[in-house]
């Protein structure tokens, strides 16, 4: 047993010992062993990929309140001092809000009332904190229990409800509209943990629950949900408790739900039509208690909450570590990113990353190629169809560059 299997074998058994405690102390000890990313500022210098920057953060984290004591562990202030010393730039919270809220007048007061306060709350914090301070993005979680969770951020929901009140839509026969009109304001969607079916026998509970996407598994969902898998900006292909506890410390396959949540955005890629709407991957700690880490690298102009957003929007982001956002693909032009798009016609293009290891060149979703870090490698496409190349450099997945694509 290596040293560092046998300290994962430690927390875990501590883990089990704290169980009895709270609900998440036990998460947040084996957590606690969970890789930290390198800060994507080195020496005053910004990680670049040509005229952008790479910005570390956090799409899924909750916070207490809106999300109840039984449930969360962590306030506010400590989670933006958790934010600060792990380095994030930016971080989306997530507070639990019940499926079709929106259809019980009780329950929509409490979601509009819980996201004012946290956005009052964020604002008056935000006058007195320091300019490097962590971005902290008001959102929320949609819960389904049945058919699966839904990331929100970088909208108001309160806007969103008077807009669909003025429009007289009835939410209880189109209740899907409430998605709709929130991407319509510019709001974010992401499907969260899509592949987290039970894992028996996993020493946490939080593993042994169903909270895959079941609408992006072929099975019946209503139909926000339909809408969420085939119009969400984002897919979370790398949630941090399960990537780190249940696939490398319990299955002892590490980058098994990545993989599974990947092939997903692949396939949905290509299937929304003519437009191809880039879908970004993305990453969250899903944290409930006390530890937080990077779990998203996104290319964006600046380090602003419209930047930010608009990043993700557009494919540019990478998960697990900000080395594979290098990416960068050429046909017979300039340098492009990820995110970017390159003209249809081409039967092969060149690839390269700037990471500090080997990268894995992967195009539809298969590896084809791998390279030192700046060499650069011929990869073949189709010239009569969209191809989707994205890379991996260690730990850190992209998403796609996308070739011919946009017909």
């Amino acid at each position: 047993m290596t040293p560092r299997s046998s300290l994962l074998a430690l927390a875990l058994a501590l883990a089990g010992s704290l169980a009895a405690c709270t609900k998440n102390d036990a998460l947040d000890f084996a957590m606690h062993a969970a890789p930290r990313p390198e800060p994507v500022t080195t020496s005053g210098q910004r990680l670049r990929v040509g005229d952008r920057e790479v910005f570390a953060g956090d799409l899924h984290c909750h916070v207490l309140p809106p999300d109840a004591p039984y449930h969360v562990s962590r306030p506010l202030l400590p989670t933006l001092r958790l934010a600060a010393e792990e380095h994030l730039d930016f971080v989306v919270l997530t507070p639990h809000i019940p499926a079709r809220f929106f259809q019980d007048p009780a329950e929509r007061r409490w979601v509009v009332r819980t996201q004012r306060e946290l956005r009052d709350a964020l604002t008056a914090l935000e006058r007195g904190s320091a300019p490097d301070a962590p971005l902290v993005v008001p959102g929320f979680e949609y819960t389904d229990h049945r058919y699966g969770h839904v990331g929100g951020g970088f909208g108001d929901v309160e806007r969103t409800l008077a807009d669909l009140d003025a429009s007289g839509i009835d939410l209880v026969a189109r209740p899907e509209a409430f998605f709709e009109r929130w991407i319509a304001h510019g709001g974010l969607l992401v499907v969260n943990h899509p592949v987290q079916i039970p894992t028996k026998g996993a020493p946490f509970m939080a593993l042994r629950y169903d909270m895959s996407f079941r609408a992006l598994l072929g099975l019946p969902a209503p139909p926000e949900m339909v809408f969420v898998a085939e119009h969400a900006q984002a897919f979370e292909t790398y949630n941090a408790s399960i990537t780190f506890l249940r696939d490398h410390v319990v299955l002892k396959e590490g980058e098994r739900s990545l993989r599974a949540a990947t092939h997903l955005v692949d396939v949905a890629a290509r299937a929304r039509g003519p437009a191809r709407t880039p879908i970004a991957m993305a990453g969250g700690s899903d944290s409930h208690g006390h530890w937080l880490r990077a779990t998203t690298w996104v290319l964006a102009n600046e380090r602003t909450a419209s930047a930010i957003r608009d990043g993700i929007a557009e494919g540019r982001t990478c998960v697990g570590g900000p080395d594979a956002c290098t990416l960068q693909v050429r046909g017979d032009g300039a340098w492009k990113s990820i995110g970017d798009e390159l003209s249809a016609g081409l039967a092969s293009v060149e690839a390269r990353a700037a990471g500090s290891r080997e990268t894995t060149f992967v195009v539809d979703g298969q590896p084809v190629a791998t390279a030192a870090p700046g060499e650069i490698v011929r990869l073949a496409v189709s010239p009569e169809r969209c191809t989707l190349i994205r890379a991996i450099t260690g730990a850190s997945w992209s998403s796609h560059v996308r070739v011919g694509c946009a017909r």
